[in-house]
């Protein structure tokens, strides 16, 4: 192999007719920056004239006609440093039709400065979690140039699929302020773990157009829908997809429990209260679960005195009768979901001591009137923790890109990200 042909690969230059300058390859400080400079040329012997369509037979027909101005190529970085390509290109001159041409090179497009491979670059590194900011900086172009190229990709990202999965989890996540509503609707395979699709709107009217697109048959064919508290989603699913079973996921079940014995908690922190320091500080005791407290004594600066977890939750929960008993329905309703004890969790909510909070009371009359779909998430293991995660990373993108202006652009580095699409 020649020193021309080791040089093309390291640069992974697969274009034969390039032929590098080994002699004038220099490193060049350019605002600030350090820069390879690598000199090339780029000549071959024509096979027609693309003006006139004449066959170079004779090789004479079309001549060498000297090189145009220099062209600054941008490929990829070598040895961590920057670099660019001088490409001289050889000029053509077709005696027949009096034109001149430039030669062509799979190295980059017509009219660009931007080399393939950078762009194949640029599509790779819109697949990790970053910024487009980080992006352009890190292959030296322009921060427009990766929003054409969001643009270029968004412009063809429609998902088609021919049928609905027969598992589906259902959820939202806040947007971009040019979409229809200011949540987007996300649906998420539960057998793949993939997305389905992205919708720019929760509000029922859109989804049950866009649910409507598939046949009655295929809607039938959809057997387990997890979704949340949300009445506009239950609603839809029973209008739509009737032998489907809705399922209430057991997160969102838990998580108003969470919430109401929280908030007795925090209405009991008041500098009035002698345990406040107490109640504010061993917050996390009192919303663990039971069983997973410790019985063995540490040092404690609330008790001045070695005490177990247990001991300090027992403490704090005998200081008030309403947080005891909101307390003791927590703990009984995360216990019957661990347990998939749909009976003992029946009981609780329909039999209720009398003395739990409001914000408890509201959360039961929840429950009661989701009864049904509740029971479901204790027949069925189907959870929304797939699209959970999928919301997270989805806020993780959103947070490192400093948000984003256009939903089709958020949405295509999601579906990037995800592998769901190729750049």
């Amino acid at each position: 192999m020649s020193t021309n042909n080791y040089i093309l690969n390291l640069l992974n230059i697969e274009d034969k007719n390039i032929f590098i300058n080994t002699k004038n390859i220099q490193n060049k400080v350019i605002n600030g920056k350090n820069y390879k400079i690598i000199e090339a040329f780029l000549s071959y012997s024509p096979d027609f004239c693309p003006h006139c369509g004449v066959i170079n037979e004779s090789k004479n027909n079309i001549i060498k006609w000297g090189f145009r101005k220099n062209c600054i190529v941008k490929i990829p970085k070598q040895g961590n440093c920057l670099t660019r390509l001088i490409l001289h290109k050889q000029r053509f001159f077709c005696k027949n039709c009096r034109n001149t041409f430039i030669a062509e090179t799979s190295l980059v497009d017509r009219n660009k400065n931007i080399s393939k491979n950078t762009e194949l670059q640029i599509n790779l590194e819109l697949m990790e979690k970053q910024s487009e900011k980080d992006i352009a900086k890190r292959l030296d172009v322009s921060v427009s140039k990766i929003d054409r190229k969001l643009n270029e990709i968004s412009s063809h990202t429609v998902l088609r699929h021919s049928s609905l999965p027969e598992s589906m989890n259902w959820d939202e996540f806040k947007a971009t302020k040019d979409t229809k509503g200011k949540m987007a609707f996300i649906i998420v395979d539960n057998n793949s773990g993939n997305i389905f699709d992205i919708q720019d709107s929760r509000k029922s009217r859109d989804l049950e157009k866009y649910f409507r697109r598939y046949s009655k048959t295929q809607r039938d064919s959809v057997k387990l829908i997890s979704t949340d508290f949300y009445t506009g989603y239950i609603f839809l699913a029973k209008k739509l997809f009737r032998n489907a079973n809705i399922v209430i996921d057991r997160f969102h079940i838990i998580t108003q429990a969470y919430v109401a014995l929280n908030s007795t908690r925090i209405s009991l922190c008041k500098k009035s209260n002698k345990n406040y320091n107490k109640l504010k500080d061993l917050w996390k005791l009192i919303l663990k679960n039971e069983n997973d407290l410790s019985n063995i004594k540490h040092y404690n600066k609330h008790f001045n005195q070695n005490i177990s977890q247990k001991e300090m939750v027992d403490f704090m929960i005998n200081t008030n009768k309403e947080l005891k008993a909101t307390y003791e329905c927590y703990q009984g309703i995360i216990n019957s979901i661990h347990n998939k004890n749909f009976q003992k969790f029946k009981n609780i909510i329909f039999h209720p001591n009398q003395n739990i909070s409001s914000k408890m009371k509201q959360a039961l009359r929840l429950y009661r009137e989701n009864i049904k779909y509740i029971e479901n998430s204790f027949k069925y293991d189907i959870n929304n923790g797939i699209i959970e995660g999928t919301n997270n990373l989805i806020k993780t993108l959103k947070r490192i890109a400093f948000g984003y202006k256009k939903f089709d652009h958020f949405i295509s580095r999601i579906f990037l990200i995800k592998g769901i699409i190729k750049g």
